[in-house]
């Protein structure tokens, strides 16, 4: 009986863990604000603003943070107490709160380096 609840609480963990990862890589892709060609000047003026990209990172990434907090909540109370148990999802908690600020960096840092230029096309 343990057994099966164990393996029931390692498949909730992994579809969890494969939610998390598809969040991120999805984040990720989403805000990416490149430059696209518009009719008159050839420049989509939204895109060509860092500060609007910045934010639509800020924002992505604080749902993610939101939605990880959630997570680890609900994974807490799954543990029932089990130290081991507990133990395993915190240092799952730290790893997923790291990828997200991690993912929050790298896309600010892609708004830095937008509209920086080179010319041509």
């Amino acid at each position: 009986m343990h057994l099966a609840h164990t393996v029931a609480r390692l498949r909730r963990r992994s579809a969890f863990l494969g939610l998390g990862v598809l969040l991120i890589a999805t984040a990720l892709s989403l805000t990416q604000c490149r430059m696209v060609g518009e009719r008159l000047t050839g420049v989509d003026l939204e895109c060509a603003r860092p500060d609007k990209c910045i934010s639509a990172c800020q924002q992505v990434f604080n749902g993610l943070m939101a939605a990880e907090a959630d997570q680890h909540v609900l994974l807490v109370k799954q543990c029932n107490g089990d130290p081991v148990c507990l133990a395993t999802e915190e240092i799952r908690h730290e790893q997923a709160v790291s990828r997200i600020q991690m993912g929050r960096q790298q896309c600010i840092n892609r708004c830095h380096h937008q509209g920086g230029g080179h010319g041509g096309r």
